[in-house]
């Protein structure tokens, strides 16, 4: 599965990295230490070699690159030189603290990370609430002020305003609904235990279905050519395209068409979703798929909750993916592009 894949691969990223960070300082040490760098200068870019490495990587690839930075010390700095033998008691126990700091300084690099990681998922669960609190709010009072004047006042209404009601109701029944969604995958998204199941496939089933829940004749698919297979988690990537197409059609004329068009070359595929809303400016394409980043300001204005589309962002970019605003001279493009399958085998 591209899980196990994907696993396997960073984790040998972060050994490669961890010995080329090591190898990087130990080259810079030695070079050093031929003209000016005393053992203790060495020890020192030694430990910073380890630093750097614990703090992107784990506690195991940390005890690595601090095993391997001994024993360089040990074979290029130490009498014999070029040898594993040690025979200078002070090296000895330069090389025993060198152990000992090293194991420390990458506990507490770790454990730095892991807080700073806590802190922005509290962080995050705050912004939730805040933005449950007003967000849900206005679907909710829909809901509730049309059923309750449909039950009270039902025989006095007509059959034509009682179906607008109902409507309204329902309308916002879907919005609260998507809304939910949304909060769920952007949780789901941020927990890094989440086991995700990848399937080759054609992304077009996944189009179609998107098209199937809007049933809009306002919106226009198009399949440009023979599209590749794609490694995609079904449900994740039409919740993304749904999201991108439900915003599209939201902010564009009623009687405007919203254009997704999906397509393919020889390493990627790509899905457009094109509409001739206000667009977006360029100084805010950057921003648009930011936590929480909206066009409104406190309850007025047309913008969202600023949910959607980092949700979009994050289901891309599990999928290895990139999503992005296109310039265009009316309207907004809004691109999405996934590897093929021919892509991920090359990588």
């Amino acid at each position: 599965m591209k899980v196990m894949d994907n696993v396997t691969k960073n984790k040998l990223y972060l050994y490669v990295f961890a010995i080329l960070t090591v190898t990087f300082f130990a080259v810079v040490a030695y070079l050093l230490s031929l003209i000016i760098l005393p053992k203790s200068g060495v020890l020192l870019l030694l430990l910073l070699a380890v630093v750097i490495v614990s703090i992107s990587s784990n506690k195991m690839v940390t005890t690595l690159a601090g095993i391997l930075c001994v024993l360089i010390f040990n074979y290029f700095f130490t009498t014999p030189l070029y040898s594993f033998h040690m025979i200078n008691g002070e090296d000895i126990i330069n090389s025993i603290f060198f152990i000992l700091v090293a194991v420390s300084t990458s506990e507490f690099s770790i454990r730095y990370r892991n807080k700073s990681a806590e802190l922005k998922q509290a962080e995050m669960r705050s912004n939730i609430l805040l933005s449950v609190s007003h967000d849900l709010r206005t679907p909710l009072a829909g809901i509730i002020g049309s059923l309750s004047t449909y039950k009270e006042y039902k025989p006095q209404i007509s059959l034509h305003d009682q179906q607008l009601l109902i409507n309204s109701a329902l309308a916002e029944s879907h919005r609260l609904h998507d809304y939910v969604e949304n909060l769920l995958q952007l949780t789901r998204l941020e927990n890094e235990d989440n086991h995700l199941v990848f399937q080759h496939q054609s992304i077009w089933p996944v189009i179609l279905r998107v098209e199937a829940r809007f049933a809009d004749k306002r919106l226009i698919v198009s399949k440009g050519n023979t599209l590749k297979t794609v490694s995609i988690q079904e449900s994740l990537i039409e919740q993304a395209i749904y999201n991108i197409v439900d915003n599209a059609l939201k902010y564009s004329p009623k009687q405007n068409k919203v254009f997704l068009d999906v397509s393919c070359d020889d390493l990627r595929v790509y899905v457009r979703v094109k509409d001739s809303g206000a667009g977006i400016p360029k100084e805010k394409h950057s921003h648009i798929f930011d936590l929480f980043y909206s066009s409104r300001i406190g309850d007025s204005g047309q913008g969202g909750s600023g949910i959607g589309l980092t949700v979009v962002k994050g289901i891309v970019d599990v999928h290895q993916g990139k999503v992005s605003v296109i310039d265009s001279e009316q309207g907004c493009i809004i691109e999405l592009v996934l590897p093929c399958d021919d892509f991920n085998e090359k990588n």
